[in-house]
């Protein structure tokens, strides 16, 4: 059990903050201090088992109080304040990906970063399919919920849904086209080579990786494609993707065997889904669903508990 230690969560109004709230609430981490940080001056408080807490300007805020420091959700106040907190003696945990650190065990005075949340739900299955036989080759077509982009892009889906049943002139809030009832490839955002390099650095390379958003509030959803070098059985699939603590085998008859990102809402681990073998054995199929705020927000409490 680590010691007590107190917390400051920047980004605090953010969609993403609420799934750090909910974890820091279940797990057994002592905590002295929470201190809630926002800009918008019409955030007012959040709640952490079962009490309230005011939140706090992030421009006043006495950045020693604090022992370890999350950005949540805002990546502009990472960008801004990360290095800040660091320099004040803070170990800084940044979820936003906004500063580009690297990953590694929380130390004060520094700043790290998480892998992507794709990089997660990719790694895992294909770090089992390799316990079986050598990957020759593997496509990942990755499909992110706005809420990746944080509550801004949150709030123009929902503004763009309700223009077109309006019959409005849609807004594209910030984006290069319309997200309500799309799809949006996104491979300028330089996401695809960020995952890409994770997943390499990890050693679970994928040869073409496409990252697209479509019009879904919460939760990711990957199709995965791997030819192996020697034929499994999907016995054999199966078994490894059970021993791989991260992923969550969903297997039903009917309608409810279906996966989809609304059902990992709130869930711990990536949901495999629809699983399937080659009739030669070499080819492996599988459909990949995650909270994408929540998977993120364990990790990072994880290393809170490292201090």
């Amino acid at each position: 059990m680590s010691k007590a230690i107190s917390v400051a969560l920047v980004g605090a109004d953010t969609p993403a903050s609420q799934a750090v709230l909910d974890v820091l609430g279940e797990m057994p981490l002592a905590l002295t201090a929470l201190y809630p940080l926002t800009d918008d001056d019409e955030a007012s408080e959040v709640e952490l088992r079962k009490h309230s807490l005011p939140m706090i300007d992030v421009a006043t805020f006495d950045w020693k109080k604090a022992d370890a420091v999350l950005f949540v959700g805002a990546p502009d106040l990472a960008t801004q304040y990360a290095q800040i907190a660091a320099e004040a003696g803070a170990a800084v945990i940044d979820l936003t990906g906004a500063t580009d650190s690297k990953t590694g065990r929380p130390q004060r005075g520094q700043c790290i970063g998480l892998p992507h949340v794709l990089t997660s739900m990719i790694s895992a299955p294909l770090a089992a399919l390799k316990s079986l036989a050598t990957i020759d080759f593997s496509a990942a077509t990755a499909m992110l919920s706005v809420s990746e982009d944080g509550k801004s892009a949150i709030d123009a889906l929902a503004m763009q849904t309700r223009q077109l049943f309006a019959q409005q002139e849609v807004e594209l809030a910030g984006y290069p086209k319309r997200l309500a009832f799309n799809i949006l490839p996104t491979a300028l955002r330089g996401e695809e080579e960020r995952i890409t390099t994770e997943l390499a650095a990890v050693g679970t390379s994928v040869n073409c990786l496409t990252v697209s958003r479509v019009p879904v509030f919460f939760g990711h959803a990957v199709s995965l494609s791997v030819q192996l070098s020697q034929a499994v059985t999907l016995a054999q699939v199966e078994a490894a993707m059970a021993d791989a603590p991260t992923l969550y085998h969903m297997k039903a008859e009917g309608d409810a065997g279906i996966a989809t990102p609304q059902d990992a809402i709130g869930g711990d681990k990536v949901w495999l889904n629809q699983l399937s073998v080659s009739v030669d054995g070499r080819s492996v199929n599988m459909w990949l669903v995650a909270d994408n705020a929540r998977l993120p927000a364990r990790a990072a409490v994880l290393l809170l508990a490292l201090l």
